[in-house]
């Protein structure tokens, strides 16, 4: 008896499909704003309207003193130095009364009226943003696999029996 058996071959084929993790970060942005601020400086200002403060006014009085005191110490040397040349003169009596009549015309007080400081205040302004950029993007990373192969070798059974 004559018996023969093929088996076929076969094979297996796994696919795995390209993988891609993708991983995405976002971009930040931080803004912080500064501001906005104004100054005024009116210390001039307040100064020349006589308001201003105590280290201003301290330095005008100082100041406004030694003036009248050197022109007093003036005004009197020469009153006497005109005593003193019109001395032994006829009508010498009428010397300190003429004095005294020339004193009195010259205190007429002078007004001096302002509306405004000639000095405009100083304006200043502070406005800053600072940016903190953190820069996003895609990190992608690929997975590939080969593919998976199994074969099974096929043949022929030849039994041959008497």
């Amino acid at each position: 008896m004559l018996q023969i058996t093929s088996t076929y071959s076969t094979m297996d084929l796994e696919i795995y499909w390209p993988r891609a993790d993708i991983e995405q970060r976002v971009s930040q942005v931080q803004i912080r704003t500064i501001g906005p601020e104004m100054q005024i400086d009116q210390l001039q200002s307040r100064n020349e309207l006589g308001i201003g403060g105590f280290g201003y006014y301290s330095r005008q009085v100082r100041d406004s003193a030694y003036q009248k005191t050197i022109e007093a110490i003036g005004k009197m040397a020469a009153a006497g130095d005109e005593v003193v040349q019109r001395a032994g003169h006829f009508r010498e009596e009428m010397i300190l009364a003429e004095q005294a009549r020339r004193a009195m015309l010259e205190e007429v007080p002078e007004l001096n009226i302002r509306a405004a400081p000639a000095t405009r205040p100083k304006i200043s302004f502070n406005y800053k943003q600072e940016i903190s950029w953190n820069q996003g993007g895609v990190n992608i990373r690929h997975r590939i696999r080969p593919p998976e192969i199994s074969w099974t070798l096929g043949g022929v059974e030849v039994d041959v029996r008497v």
